[in-house]
């Protein structure tokens, strides 16, 4: 599971009880959590614009003074971030072939469509 949550004292908090919660539920299956976006190697890498952490939130407590939402991530950068986090787990042969095949497929339907149509 990859989770791209804010990193700040309720996000980090988040990510734990998810993967703790998942590890429960899921018994002796094997499960790979790991928090992406909003990393402390990221934050620094992308010079990602941060806030200062509430000091309401009762997890506050030893957090550093900065925060950063997962907002801070430019959308074309987080959705490359996502997709690659995807794609890795797909074969990407197998993908080649099936969207092959959809475009045959789509053809068909076009053609089927211009003969009952009358074109």
């Amino acid at each position: 599971m990859y989770y791209p949550g804010d990193y700040d004292p309720s996000g980090l908090d988040i990510s734990r009880n998810v993967e703790k919660g998942l590890r429960e539920f899921a018994g002796s299956a094997n499960i790979t959590f790991e928090r992406i976006a909003v990393t402390q190697q990221r934050i620094e890498d992308l010079h990602l614009f941060t806030r200062p952490t509430k000091k309401t939130d009762s997890r506050s407590k030893g957090f550093s003074d900065k925060s950063v939402e997962v907002d801070a991530i430019r959308l074309d950068y987080l959705r490359e971030l996502v997709r690659d986090c995807i794609e890795q787990h797909i074969d990407q042969r197998q993908l080649a072939q099936t969207r092959k095949s959809e475009e045959m497929e789509r053809l068909t339907l076009m053609n089927i469509v211009e003969q009952l149509s009358g074109n």
